[in-house]
């Protein structure tokens, strides 16, 4: 940097409040007499060719920010304040967040994203100033919201921004196709006021109409047609307008109840209903507004049917409008469509979900995937969300289309077991179960998986695949379960009385001050065995009939204690995992569980006496594993902590049990 650009210069101004950088330089240009550009060169910010990059808008890099603060004798605050992320507006308005200007390379990506117009709106009584001697001389501020396309209209005048000139209908700052967008156009002209327009002006006139062919007409005369939008429409856009710059610059007493994720949801609306048009109309119950949209969204349409050819690429579907009118009118349809998420998530979906389908179905694959990918509220994206039989659709075996939990839960999904719990099923799904035909075994079996992964989705989100993977299920046996479940809920009745009753259970979690970490068991056990000695123990003065192929051993006593600590399936249990691994058959193992557990249902003889016993270790078990007291890996003894209350042979497993029944495992 030479000796001449870290000089003070003679004269400065003060920024005007949400003064841009482009503005500040107008106005100070016009002051020095010089050319933005030399004024640039001057303070630092310009290096070869002169240029001032488009990105120096949404930041200044702290070298260059010392620098021009330093020559027009600003504090480094207010040359910040200049740029969307010193004036804090990067942080409040979400899509900026992601914006990168380099070397002024991403503009149409930023426009795409609604992230930002280098070519500013403006208000022309804003631009014509507030009657002081300096804005009577220099003219009011070019303001930093004008170059967020949420920012279309001015609460202070109550009108429509303007984005064009009224003589040239040209853009104020956007260059040619052959001009690479940056900070100011023109900008080594000097001589213009702050509020003239510079777009240059092409063939036999570019040399009579302004100082070196640019239009030269003053943007700061109100325009003399009436307002592009009536009274009472303007009414509401004004109204919205005012949200949306509450959520721009949020006072302290709103930060905490800001949305995040309100202007994300505003702008995705707006796509659904751009790409679906006209089957949002009845949204507006405006003629007006309508027909201002009927004009963008048939632009769009005619982009997206265009085919690729060489030759300067068409603006972004994606991109906001650049009429401010019909930007208000986009959005104040949008936000009559979000209203209903208060009233309630069923009624906000019976409205997304038809313009859901409209627009996907007008949008090529490439162009659907972007809007999978944008970030939506939890009430937006289980509204959008496509669900098969109650269930977020996968999109093939493990594809994932939507992370958001379908439901507002104070559980999480650590707290959700595997396999329902019998008994949760008889507290909660009996009237359910009176609707369908006798259930067996499995069927049951079927119904509480497919309860579990529902509880998933609601705690986790996903689909059933990423919730099936989430409880340790494998992905297949979870399929099935949904396939029988698909064939057991075969009317719209039955259908509905499952998620009531999934729904009861979530409650019910939603309630419970301590919850069972399942995730935590899932993981304590994922490798453990019953040890040997502990099998002694539990059989003392049982005759096990030691010799038959399904005799009990600690393999079925491994998989019927880990089934039901972890109140998952004991045919998942590493038990017979081990075994399956090995090459050995699992049939005899699974034939003594069923022999157990069907003894323990009628409560009568050893096998009987043996589940009780089993069922009191898994209770030590579990109660190890939710103090953290050990990691059950291998052969881990609950019985070395019992050990320090009290002998466990006559505690434990007295010599005549009273018989009780044995606990959800399986």
């Amino acid at each position: 940097m030479t000796e001449v650009a870290i000089r003070p210069l003679a004269r400065s101004l003060a920024p005007l409040p949400e003064e841009s950088l482009p503005g500040y330089l107008l106005r100070l240009s016009y002051r020095l007499g010089r050319s933005p550009a030399r004024v640039g060169m001057l303070s630092g910010l310009s290096g070869m060719h002169h240029r001032l990059p488009g990105d120096y808008l949404l930041a200044l890099p702290t070298q260059l920010a010392d620098a021009f603060a330093h020559t027009t004798r600003l504090s480094s605050a207010e040359a910040q304040s200049l740029t969307l992320a010193g004036s804090g507006l990067v942080s409040a308005y979400a899509p900026l967040a992601a914006t990168r200007l380099v070397q002024g390379r991403n503009h149409a990506a930023a426009r795409s994203r609604w992230a930002i117009n280098i070519s500013s709106r403006f208000c022309p009584r804003c631009l014509a100033g507030d009657g002081s001697p300096v804005q009577s001389a220099l003219g009011g501020a070019w303001k930093l919201p004008w170059h967020l396309p949420v920012v279309f209209a001015c609460l202070e005048h109550s009108n429509v921004l303007a984005s064009a000139c009224q003589r040239c209908h040209n853009p104020p700052n956007q260059p040619p196709r052959t001009e690479r967008s940056g900070l100011l156009m023109q900008r080594a002209t000097a001589g213009l006021h702050p509020a003239q327009c510079r777009h240059p002006l092409l063939g036999p006139q570019s040399g009579t109409v302004g100082p070196k062919g640019c239009c030269g007409a003053r943007l700061d005369q109100s325009p003399s047609k009436p307002s592009a939008i009536p009274a009472r429409d303007l009414e509401r856009a004004l109204a919205l307008q005012l949200r949306i710059n509450q959520n721009l610059f949020p006072t302290s007493s709103q930060l905490a109840d800001r949305d995040q994720l309100f202007f994300n949801d505003l702008i995705a609306v707006s796509h659904l209903i751009k790409f679906s048009w006209p089957m949002g109309a009845s949204l507006l119950h405006s003629a007006h507004l309508s027909s201002l949209i009927d004009n963008h969204a048939a632009a769009v349409m005619q982009r997206l049917d265009q085919q690729p050819r060489p030759g300067p690429r068409p603006s972004s579907p994606w991109s906001a409008p650049d009429d401010p009118a019909q930007c208000a009118a986009l959005l104040t349809a949008a936000d009559e469509l979000l209203r209903h998420s208060h009233t309630g998530e069923a009624e906000l979906r019976d409205l997304i979900q038809p313009l859901m389908r409209a627009s996907l179905a007008r949008l090529t694959p490439n162009l659907a995937a972007s809007f999978r990918r944008m970030e939506f509220s939890p009430a937006l994206a289980r509204a959008l969300a496509r669900k098969i039989n109650g269930f977020y659709h996968a999109g093939g075996h493990r594809g994932s289309k939507r992370r958001t939990p379908s439901r507002e839960c104070l559980f999480r999904v650590e707290h959700v077991p595997a396999l329902l719990p019998a008994s949760w099923m008889d507290a909660h799904f009996t009237p359910f179960q009176d609707l369908l035909a006798p259930l067996t075994n499995w069927n049951a079996r079927h119904l509480r998986r497919a309860a579990s992964l529902k509880l998933a989705e609601m705690a986790g989100g996903g689909t059933w695949p990423e919730c099936a993977q989430a409880l340790s299920t494998p992905w297949n046996t979870a399929q099935q379960s949904l396939k029988v479940v698909k064939r057991l809920l075969d009317s719209n009745e039955s259908r509905e009385a499952f998620a009531q009753a999934v729904e009861q259970v979530a409650r019910v979690l939603d309630d419970q001050s301590h919850r069972i970490d399942y995730a935590n068991r899932r993981g304590l056990l994922s490798s453990w065995h019953l040890p040997r000695a502990d099998w002694r123990h539990i059989c003392a003065g049982l005759e096990t009939r030691a010799g038959r192929a399904t005799s009990p051993g600690p393999a079925a006593a491994t998989a019927l204690i880990w089934a039901q600590v972890t109140q998952g399936d004991y045919l998942h249990s590493p038990a017979l995992g081990a075994l399956r691994s090995s090459g050995r058959s699992t049939g005899p193992v699974v034939t003594t569980v069923n022999q157990i557990l069907h003894a323990a249902k009628c409560y009568q003889g050893e096998k009987a006496q043996l589940a009780d016993r089993l069922r009191r270790y898994a209770d030590l078990l579990a109660d190890a594993c939710d103090r953290s007291e050990a990691s059950p890996q291998g052969a881990y003894s609950p019985f070395d902590s019992y050990l320090v209350h009290g002998d466990f042979s006559t505690t434990l497993f007295p010599p005549d049990p009273t018989h009780s029944r044995t606990g959800d495992a399986g």
